[in-house]
């Protein structure tokens, strides 16, 4: 967890540290990909609570800070009507007794004033003393608001290099399973003779020159943790005309805004575990099986 992240002073309010991940490859070494992904996942789930929690605070925060606000100037209100008021003199209010309903009284000039606190408690207090705790509770609600601003942005840092982390370490972990694939299948003994080459395509044949499957058309693989989906593109299709959306239950790839492939999956992936990537006019996507079990077909039945 060193290389992952790091503790630091109070003054981040124990926001653990995201560490970017220069080398995958030797962090891999020690751990499988999948248990670095899975850390680093836990480690995002982490970050998340705590953007929530941040955002709830500062959220009560500014609405308590015009209400001290308010409630300030009505004290100081008061005692400007009372160091001008002359002895027996009144003065004249306006309340609100309901929503849209507001009346007038006539009081005389006071030198204590009751405060909310709020959890049904309401406390009795000079003018000055209201004063001095209105503006100390005014200036702590500011420090601790420009403390949560603080704390957001560096949240925010922490999150965008967790998720970056997560992407290199899972896509090094499909290329490796591909590559212990392409090694299994090369010792797996074959039906071919002795002496015929590997591959199946004639010499000197470039892959470029391979025949071009039709837009929309799809192929899948799977294996226990993951399902590989590659979706045949327009010619020319560049990556800015083409959208990926991967959700829990279903996936959808779209080009310039038409779709080319939709449908409910058969079963359920993790869209944070999951990549999409441009081939040779074709879009690669990886999808991370919420449950390791044996998918029957891609999407369910009816599906395109």
């Amino acid at each position: 967890d060193a290389q992952i992240f790091k503790k630091v002073d109070d003054s981040k309010r124990g926001i653990p540290e995201a560490l970017f991940i220069e080398n995958v490859e030797a962090m891999c070494q020690e751990r499988k990909p999948a248990d670095v992904v899975a850390r680093l996942q836990d480690l995002y789930s982490k970050y998340q609570y705590m953007q929530s929690s941040i955002v709830a605070q500062r959220a009560n925060l500014k609405v308590k800070l015009p209400d001290i606000g308010n409630a300030l100037e009505t004290v100081n209100h008061l005692i400007a009507k009372r160091d001008k008021a002359e002895e027996g003199e009144t003065s004249d209010y306006t309340y609100q007794l309901a929503e849209n309903l507001w009346a007038k009284a006539s009081a005389p000039p006071s030198q204590n004033v009751c405060l909310w606190l709020g959890a049904n408690c309401m406390l009795e207090y000079t003018l000055e003393e209201a004063v001095e705790l209105l503006q100390t509770n005014e200036a702590n609600a500011k420090t601790m608001l420009k403390g949560l601003e603080e704390d957001m942005a560096f949240l925010r840092d922490q999150i965008t290099t967790t998720e970056v982390n997560i992407a290199r370490c899972h896509n090094y972990g499909v290329k490796v399973r591909q590559k212990e694939k392409d090694d299994a299948a090369t010792k797996t003994p074959g039906s071919a003779p002795s002496g015929t080459p590997a591959s199946f395509a004639p010499p000197g044949r470039r892959e470029e020159e391979l025949p071009a499957r039709e837009p929309g058309t799809y192929t899948w693989k799977q294996d226990r943790d993951e399902v590989e989906v590659s979706v045949a593109l327009p010619p020319g299709a560049e990556k800015a005309d083409v959208k990926v959306t991967i959700l829990a239950d279903s996936l959808k790839v779209e080009h310039g805004g038409k779709p080319l492939v939709e449908g409910r999956l058969v079963a359920k992936c993790g869209p944070n575990g999951s990549t999409w990537t441009m081939g040779r006019g074709s879009v690669e996507i990886s999808l991370e099986k919420a449950e390791a079990a044996q998918w029957p077909s891609l999407f369910e039945a009816s599906e395109v």
